[in-house]
């Protein structure tokens, strides 16, 4: 068994979107496979606003590295045109996690979780050759990239850090919404301009170590 796609219409209101939805599938199943060894994993898509990203009305969770859930809000303005451009994106994202999890696993410490996040999102972009950059990666400017990185590396090896505070923001620790996201895409996006011959379909099994190395290298 490979990559196995279920569609929950119980709701019936995925309904008007399942060409577009079924499409996603069909091109995630030929691409994805075709970069990462992905088997045995159930991929369900289901109506549920309430794990959406608001601000592109889908959403994607790897539960487990066999089973991962994309939510869909079919409420979301213009939602047509976001699956198309969201939704491979999404699939591709969660794969490879799924694919990461099941060899070096998805990191304990604020680093490992970074970099996981990073080499997924640039994963995604390696599938869909999209030139503009999810929100979540550039929420940072270059200033804060450098300033929050300082920060960041403070808690790196720290297993019992806040995943909501520096992957969804803290008001009262001032972390901006998504700066680990950011900063895991600088980071593994850095890497690979280093290293030329390799690319996230690639590196889905590398240990985090083998990043700060390089990035810290003196």
């Amino acid at each position: 068994m490979g990559l196995n796609f279920h569609i929950l219409k119980a709701s019936g209101k995925l309904e008007p979107y399942i060409k577009d939805i079924e499409k996603a599938c069909r091109e995630a199943k030929r691409k994805i496979p075709a970069k990462i060894p992905i088997s045995n994993v159930d991929l369900i898509i289901v109506d549920n606003p309430y794990e959406a990203i608001p601000e592109i009305g889908i959403g994607g969770y790897t539960r487990t590295p066999n089973f991962i859930t994309i939510a869909i809000d079919p409420k979301f303005p213009d939602l047509q045109k976001n699956l198309q451009l969201e939704l491979l994106d999404t699939f591709a994202h969660e794969c490879h996690h799924a694919v990461r999890w099941k060899t070096v696993g998805y990191g304990e410490t604020l680093f490992e979780t970074i970099i996981s996040e990073g080499l997924a999102d640039h994963f995604a972009q390696e599938i869909t050759e999209r030139k503009d950059l999810n929100l979540w990666d550039k929420a940072l400017n270059s200033k804060q990239i450098k300033e929050w990185l300082a920060k960041a590396k403070k808690e790196f090896d720290n297993k019992k850090y806040s995943h909501y505070d520096w992957f969804f923001g803290s008001k009262e620790r001032g972390i901006p919404k998504w700066t680990a996201y950011s900063l895991g895409f600088y980071l593994v996006g850095n890497y690979l301009r280093k290293h030329l011959d390799m690319k996230a379909s690639t590196l889905y099994k590398t240990k985090a170590k083998q990043f700060i190395k390089q990035v810290f290298k003196k």
